[in-house]
């Protein structure tokens, strides 16, 4: 079976965890669909710090919880070292004006370097010519 490799961005994590979110259930299906796959799914610790303050703050402890518990089995994380950081950091002042933040960056830059998709409700990162999944991304 094709194994392919996808990056988790912040949006898709969140819209995975929170049934109120417009998304959730794209995000359910597109995540339904990658783990049929075999997918080999990853995000960035920057993603992580990101999507676990969210989470915390909007949901509640709770949630967080069981969100962390679900990455640390099914998701790789791509640790982000000097190297991957100041890449990101030249990635966006070359992208000086973008809507993008620092933490977006990290994921084109890994994205990039792992040759994935990203899975985002996040339709900048289709700007930046990666390919997105779901492909609507807003």
């Amino acid at each position: 079976m094709r194994t392919a490799r996808v990056v988790i961005d912040t949006s898709a994590f969140y819209a995975i965890t929170s049934e109120a979110d417009r998304f959730h259930q794209p995000a359910m299906d597109t995540l339904r669909d990658l783990v049929d796959q075999r997918t080999e799914l990853s995000t960035t610790s920057y993603v992580l710090v990101e999507t676990g303050a969210l989470i915390h703050r909007r949901l509640g402890f709770n949630y967080l919880t069981d969100f962390v518990a679900t990455v640390q089995n099914t998701v790789n994380v791509l640790w982000m070292d000097r190297r991957s950081h100041w890449m990101t950091w030249e990635r966006m002042q070359a992208g000086a004006g973008s809507r993008l933040s620092f933490v977006d960056w990290s994921v084109i830059v890994m994205a990039e370097q792992t040759r994935a998709a990203v899975f985002t409700f996040d339709s900048d990162f289709a700007s930046e010519g990666l390919t997105v999944i779901p492909a609507r991304a807003v």
